[in-house]
């Protein structure tokens, strides 16, 4: 399988292991790599929306779709490296559809939760978003600092390496589905506004701490 580092658990248990044979058969088609992550992104917009679809049509439908766009944003990497055609531009087009698809997700919760009936605070939606932007230009600009980084040695990047950046991943997808099941959509908002926050505030205190002693 062609892992990446950054792999969370759901990525290395089951989209890997699907993405491998499509990636087989997409590297015989004319196909570009970004164009493969535009495939996924929009897959991945429709699932996010669907889960504001009826119970449970739109959960399945959703989940199904979330499934084929992380599949496809593990194929677009793979089929970079196999032509060697990774560039800056796949990067940060890969990292914006991460950051759009996870929107597309806190969206379709918005809407699920008002067609029950639940108006979300506005002031609790601008929270998020801000939130989910600083969150997507923090762990970029981590990213792009890594090699300096990784030329200290110190508990910081452990942290950063270790346990901030597997919480971009797929792993977190789990959590609406969870909180679906106990009926604490609106929960999952608030604890996501005020969450991404801390992790895009945790995010650039480790990075400028390390960068100092660089």
């Amino acid at each position: 399988m062609n892992g990446n580092p950054r792999d969370g658990y759901l990525d290395r248990l089951v989209l890997r292991r699907l993405s491998g044979p499509l990636t087989d058969r997409l590297e015989r088609t004319p196909l570009t790599p970004n164009a493969v992550t535009l495939l996924g992104l929009a897959c991945g917009i429709a699932g996010g929306l669907a889960l504001s679809l009826a119970w449970p049509f739109g959960a399945g439908l959703g989940t199904g779709l979330l499934l084929v766009s992380g599949v496809l944003d593990c194929c677009d990497g793979e089929l970079a490296r196999r032509r060697h055609a990774e560039s800056r531009l796949g990067h940060v087009l890969d990292v914006v559809s991460d950051t759009l698809v996870h929107l597309s997700l806190f969206a379709g919760i918005v809407l699920a939760l008002r067609r029950n009936g639940t108006i979300m605070d506005p002031g609790v939606l601008v929270v998020l978003v801000a939130g989910a932007l600083g969150a997507f230009a923090a762990i970029t600009w981590s990213e792009r600092t890594e090699a300096r980084r990784h030329g200290i040695a110190c508990w910081q990047n452990r942290v950063l390496d270790g346990v901030l950046s597997p919480l971009t991943t797929r792993d977190w997808y789990v959590f609406p589905l969870a909180f679906a099941l106990a009926g604490q959509l609106g929960a999952l908002l608030l604890g996501a506004a005020v969450g991404s926050h801390v992790f895009w505030i945790g995010v650039v205190v480790l990075v400028a701490s390390v960068l100092k002693r660089a």
